[in-house]
């Protein structure tokens, strides 16, 4: 296991009685209580003995139950999402060699999300968590807020949604080290978790960040921008062919009476060429039911395109939603 920071290592030392102390109170005893139900839910879908006969309707219910998902308000649409990209098949194979394959982990890890699309990190490595507690971690956005707090960004990319195999075994060995200081010398990374839930629940404030040219996380914002728009009443989806050459990062979709169906296109713009930004939302625009072309990046970013638009005709002008 790898040494803590020594930040780290006296931020939880010093927050300890009062996490303990919070432990006994009603509100953590009902969320222990429903981990502690998922994970008897899906560690027995998904053990070794059952795995044979594990089925698309069980994977649907594993979907459900996710925390990954929360924001979603029809969890079916995910699954049909996941499987659309992905069959059953592969899924069922990929999930198994992922947690009893012979290969070493980070390899199996890598080779899942090659061959398994449209399930992020959050989800797979929540699965993870639920079946093997004692080796893996959950890796989404609370447990990074959380890392940031305690001081974890030297030593971990925790500003990174996606992570190869060599990263997430590297997160789940300090998670490893964590959980040896708040649980007795136990290795138990569901538990972790709930301190990282803790930590950056009620623990703590991040920086504020200053910078206008701030970083992110390009596939993260996608993925919140589809769970929003989904989460709103839209159909959205993600890396959608809206017309011909304009391939974009988000499309929210509405059916409306009298009106015919509606599309708002977002654009994260992280890196690239402003002037390439722009030309695909003007081969966007081309689709008659474009009503908002919407880029979503940094400050600094943004001053650029507004600078870039400002040039361009009154027409695509009002198509553009920039504050």
């Amino acid at each position: 296991m790898s040494s803590l920071p020594e930040e780290a290592k006296k931020y939880i030392l010093s927050n300890l009685n009062k996490y303990n102390k919070w432990l006994n109170s009603e509100e953590a005893k009902r969320w222990l209580l429903e981990r502690e139900e998922r994970e008897k839910e899906i560690a027995e879908l998904l053990s070794l003995d059952n795995f044979d006969k594990f089925s698309e309707l069980d994977f649907r219910e594993i979907v459900s139950s996710l925390w990954a998902y929360a924001g979603f308000t029809n969890k079916d649409y995910v699954a049909d999402k996941i499987l659309e990209k992905t069959s059953f098949e592969v899924l069922k194979s990929e999930l198994k060699n992922l947690l009893y394959g012979t290969e070493p982990f980070a390899k199996r890890y890598d080779r899942f999300f090659e061959k398994v699309k449209g399930i992020g990190p959050a989800g797979v490595t929540e699965i993870l968590a639920f079946v093997k507690r004692n080796q893996f971690g959950i890796w989404n956005e609370k447990s990074r807020k959380a890392l940031k707090i305690l001081g974890f960004e030297s030593v971990l990319p925790v500003n990174k949604c996606k992570l190869s195999g060599s990263e997430y075994e590297l997160v789940n060995d300090f998670l490893k080290s964590i959980s040896k200081i708040i649980k007795d010398g136990e290795v138990d990374l569901l538990f972790v978790d709930f301190f990282l839930f803790y930590v950056s629940t009620y623990l703590g404030e991040e920086k504020v960040v200053e910078d206008e040219d701030y970083s992110f996380d390009h596939d993260e914002i996608i993925e919140k921008l589809v769970e929003i728009g989904n989460g709103l009443g839209f159909e959205a989806e993600s890396e959608k062919l809206i017309a011909k050459g304009a391939r974009v990062d988000v499309v929210w979709q509405a059916e409306i009476a009298n009106l015919g169906v509606l599309n708002y296109v977002f654009e994260v713009h992280k890196e690239g060429s402003v002037d390439s930004l722009i030309l695909n939302l003007q081969r966007a625009k081309n689709n008659q039911t474009v009503q908002k072309l919407i880029v979503v990046t940094n400050k600094k970013k943004l001053d650029e395109v507004k600078e870039e638009v400002a040039s361009l005709s009154e027409d695509f002008k009002k198509s553009f939603n920039l504050p």
